[in-house]
């Protein structure tokens, strides 16, 4: 006998506030960890991009067909949004120039004829402030008004793009074209973090529509009541547990690994990682 309506109801309300809870905490974490890289306007680019890929994808696997219709219905978009999206070409439009401020800016100064002097054809050196060729101008220009000349300034002189030459009219000189807001070693922990996040969703997705003898091991195991003065001392003895079962895993793949690369092969794998205790860590107990 199925439930009243009003409980039935309130179910699916309590269903849904768990979904977009467990989701803000998810993406707050990747969040964490492009802002300042990758622009809001860039990441919305590549989210409508994916959104309405996979939500082709989920009408193909339903036996649906995939009309702008039926895409504009389960992704929220405008069927005018939806085409645009699928003509555009994704890798085209996300060029480093677009993907944050900064980039643009160095991007409109190496390349503009305006912002070039014409004796050395390269960057020309320019005053800080002022109307046309200056920092100013090219900030207005390549950004916008909504961002001083000094916030711009004080991230491209922390990426060592840009110096000051000192003088009665300070200016300032192009050092690299190439932005990067981050270290090399940050960029790759920033690309291992997001690649393990997908592979522990993968798996996720896999096991929620795979019959029960197909599912791939997911488990997860936490505890609420840890003292803070034994933190340090858990942490210790995790690792040590799992050091000695990455060892144990390493061999295994090394028992099945083929010795050369072939058409056809699979990448399988697993991760190991202990949660809890970080500053980046924001969940309490329910």
């Amino acid at each position: 006998m199925s439930g009243s309506p009003l409980r039935n109801q309130d179910q699916l309300v309590a269903e849904s506030a768990s979904i977009t809870d467990a989701l803000r905490l998810v993406l707050r974490r990747v969040v964490r960890l492009l802002v300042g890289t990758v622009s809001f306007p860039a990441l919305v680019e590549i989210l409508k991009k994916i959104y309405v890929e996979e939500a082709e994808k989920k009408l193909l696997r339903n036996n649906s067909k995939p009309t702008k219709s039926a895409l504009a219905l389960i992704t929220g978009l405008d069927t005018r949004v939806v085409s645009a999206v699928v003509k555009s070409d994704l890798d085209s439009s996300l060029k480093p120039k677009n993907i944050c401020a900064e980039s643009a800016l160095l991007d409109m100064w190496a390349n503009d004829p305006f912002f070039i002097d014409p004796e050395t054809k390269k960057p020309a050196i320019i005053p800080l402030e002022g109307r046309g060729r200056t920092l100013q101008g090219l900030v207005l220009k390549s950004i916008g008004r909504n961002v001083t000349v000094k916030t711009v300034l004080d991230r491209l002189i922390e990426s060592s793009n840009v110096r000051i030459i000192p003088g009665a009219i300070e200016r300032v000189e192009m050092l690299s074209q190439f932005y990067s807001p981050i270290s090399s070693d940050r960029a790759k922990m920033t690309d291992i973090a997001l690649y393990e996040s997908s592979r522990v969703l993968s798996a996720v997705i896999h096991n929620m529509d795979s019959d029960p003898e197909f599912r791939v091991p997911q488990q997860g195991r936490w505890t609420y009541r840890l003292a803070p003065e034994n933190y340090l001392k858990f942490r210790s003895e995790a690792r040590k547990l799992l050091e000695k079962q990455i060892s144990e895993g390493e061999a295994l793949l090394e028992s099945f690994e083929e010795k050369n690369k072939k058409p056809g092969q699979l990448t399988v794998g697993f991760g190991w990682y202990q949660w809890g205790g970080h500053e980046s860590d924001e969940e309490t107990e329910a």
